[in-house]
């Protein structure tokens, strides 16, 4: 999800795991510094494709390209092997996330392989004050961008100080918060502070996001040029080359919030395994990377990691053309857009001829398909409706659910509602399981207490003015085929009680244009937060603007489009102040308990409609590809598969 997230980088929140929400927010609130064992004394060595390039004097020798105290990097299973090309694909020319999720997942910290820890990366070392207002970090000595100038704790204050400027249009991150204003200190060329108004306990999770590693790509060397502050000419060097302004050059060239156009830019440097050799163009039919020399981290026995020497990534607008590839052998691992239910079948039988084998991911979504019923709607009748909690427990009445189980999923998976997964420490089996009984008369029996008493000659249930229920649902079918097919099944089910369901198949880009205009009586998407629950709650009050179902209280929450902004129910505003306790405090176990609580809210207000928990999904690697394990957890938040560290995986 894929989810909005996949596509959309705007919201810094991170997820957490059943075991390890412990140490997260230990990690979130430790006084004391973290750091990792110190490398083992050893001789270092380098990929063999970059032995002339030392020979030569291109490059200096593997010792002074690395830091004095390389990240040690424990493989999966075995110290690889140098050498070869890993082979995937992307859909269409803006599907940045697969880069997000191969490549740049390299911030100041990150999440362990378990997901049950926030560790050491580009800092090697922090305090945290005891009201988590400060945060200081240390950098690694000697680290060095992707062409070979090093990387210095300037370089995060250009980064602080470029997004804080008014001028620059890129909100939505920790930086810019203006409930909890934040500054930046730069200590000595390795440390540096953030201090923070309020407290802001859960600043080490939005770090070790998919979204944290934007912070550290920004070269002050490189992009300052572009800023007016640093070059009295660039808005003079904008005009010149054809932007608008400076901003929109610094877009193009270093690609804050534009993620695809990063990968176009062959001179931008970075910090990560892998560069761009080949660009992402509006007319690439492919994508190239190869290894960073400069690349910091080191394996158990000193060789410089990355193993695999270079990422090639087929642009393809056609899904099926990507399903062939991986078929024929043509793929060395991927799990996205054809790693599919329908898929599951033919990828399983092919898997001899095609050289390769399936891998399990335990997905981080709750629901299979999330019935958001606008409760902001702005037609009177509608909106009195939909926030009657008796019609949406009818409606859930209504849904068979294991007959679209068996249909849709192969029976794989179980009835439930938008919660927190069994793997949860947030797990409540009530809240999952409510109201998802197949009961139509205890469905009619809901949808008469709602007032709906009447029905036409169809059989539709006539609102109070007279006028049939009936709800258009909102769904992008080519994102995900299995909503469409949900939606068809559910539509049955519901005509059965006198609920008229209209599908309404749209493309993406109207599927959002919608929202802010309210213009919508539902829309669906999967089941976001089953366990990142405290990361991602857009399901469980009006969080952020995925929060779908209660677009205009979000709006008010968050203070964004004043125009539709709408003060919420009462409930609704508990949770938004239960939810603003937890993110100023620092205390793991108030945290965990005011969470509790907002999910207390929302199991008995039950503001939407799920279907069935999302059954396990699949990796599809070719059988020499190693250090893959055998099983990992999907998500967005924790960006299945770079959590896993693909620069340790090798062709054997």
């Amino acid at each position: 999800m894929a989810s909005r997230e996949e596509y959309d980088m705007t919201y810094l929140f991170n997820p957490r795991s059943r075991r390890g929400v412990h140490a997260f927010r230990l990690a979130a609130v430790m006084t004391t510094a973290v750091a990792l064992i110190a490398a083992p004394a050893y001789a270092q060595q380098q990929a063999p494709m970059l032995d002339a390039l030392v020979e030569d004097g291109t490059l200096p020798p593997v010792e002074e390209r690395l830091p004095d105290n390389p990240l040690v990097v424990e493989p999966v299973d075995n110290v690889g092997e140098y050498g070869g090309t890993w082979r995937s694909a992307l859909r269409g020319t803006g599907d940045n996330a697969w880069i997000a999720r191969t490549v740049m997942y390299d911030g100041l910290v990150r999440y362990n392989r378990a997901w049950d820890e926030v560790i050491p990366n580009l800092a090697e070392s922090w305090e945290v004050n005891d009201d988590a207002t400060q945060y200081t970090f240390h950098l690694r000595e000697g680290l060095k961008w992707s062409d070979g100038t090093p990387f210095t704790s300037a370089d995060i204050a250009f980064a602080v100080e470029l997004v804080q400027d008014p001028d620059y249009p890129v909100g939505g991150t920790f930086m810019t918060d203006p409930g909890n204003p934040m500054t930046v200190e730069v200590v000595d060329e390795t440390t540096f502070t953030f201090t923070f108004e309020n407290p802001k306990g859960l600043l080490l999770d939005e770090l070790a996001s998919v979204n944290g590693s934007t912070l550290v790509s920004l070269q002050k060397a490189y992009c300052s040029q572009f800023y007016p502050p640093y070059n009295p000419e660039a808005e003079q060097m904008a005009a010149d080359e054809g932007y608008e302004g400076w901003a929109f050059m610094m877009e193009d060239k270093c690609a804050w919030g534009q993620e695809t156009q990063r990968w176009a830019n062959l001179d931008l440097p970075f910090m990560n395994a892998w560069v761009v050799t080949e660009p992402w163009t509006g007319t690439a039919s492919r994508v190239v990377f190869e290894r960073n020399p400069y690349y910091w981290k080191v394996d158990t026995e000193g060789n410089q990691l990355p193993y695999i020497d270079r990422l090639e990534m087929r642009v393809s607008e056609s899904t099926e053309e990507i399903t062939l590839m991986a078929l024929n052998g043509e793929i060395d691992f991927t799990d996205r857009h054809i790693a599919t239910v329908a898929n599951r079948p033919i990828f399983f039988d092919g898997q001899e001829a095609g050289d390769y084998r399936l891998g399990t991911e335990v997905q981080s979504r709750s629901t299979s398909l999330v019935l958001q019923l606008n409760l902001n709607h702005p037609d009177p009748e509608m909106n009195a409706l939909f926030n009657n909690r008796d019609f949406r427990i009818g409606l859930s009445h209504a849904l068979n659910r294991q007959e679209i189980i068996d249909a849709v999923f192969t029976s794989q998976g179980e009835p439930f509602q938008p919660a927190p997964r069994p793997e949860s420490q947030f797990y409540d089996e009530e809240m999952a399981k409510q109201y998802t009984e197949y009961d139509p008369e205890l469905a009619v029996q809901h949808l008469e207490a709602a007032g709906l008493t009447e029905t036409n000659g169809q059989g539709i249930r006539l609102m109070s003015n007279g006028e049939p229920v009936s709800i258009a649902v909102d769904v992008i079918s080519a994102l995900q085929p299995e909503w469409l097919d949900i939606l068809e099944l559910m539509q049955l089910q519901l005509a059965e009680v006198g609920i008229d369901m209209e599908i309404n198949n749209i493309d993406r880009t109207l599927f959002y244009d919608k929202r802010p205009s309210l213009d919508f009586d539902a829309q669906v998407w999967a089941g976001d937060g089953g366990l990142d629950v405290v990361q991602e709650p857009r399901y469980y009050f009006p969080a952020n603007a995925e929060s779908v179902w209660a677009f205009a209280w979000q709006a008010w929450y968050n203070g964004t489009d004043p125009e539709i902004a709408e003060e919420p129910a009462e409930w609704a505003r508990e949770q938004m102040e239960l939810y603003d306790q937890l993110k100023a405090s620092g205390d793991p176990a108030e945290q965990e308990r005011l969470m509790v609580e907002i999910l207390d809210i929302a199991k008995e207000q039950f503001p939407l409609v799920g279907v069935s928990l999302v059954p396990n999904g699949y990796y599809i690697a070719k059988n020499n590809l190693r250090n893959v394990p055998d099983e990992m957890k999907q998500a967005w938040l924790f960006p299945t598969p770079a959590p896993y560290d693909p620069f340790q995986w090798y062709f054997e």
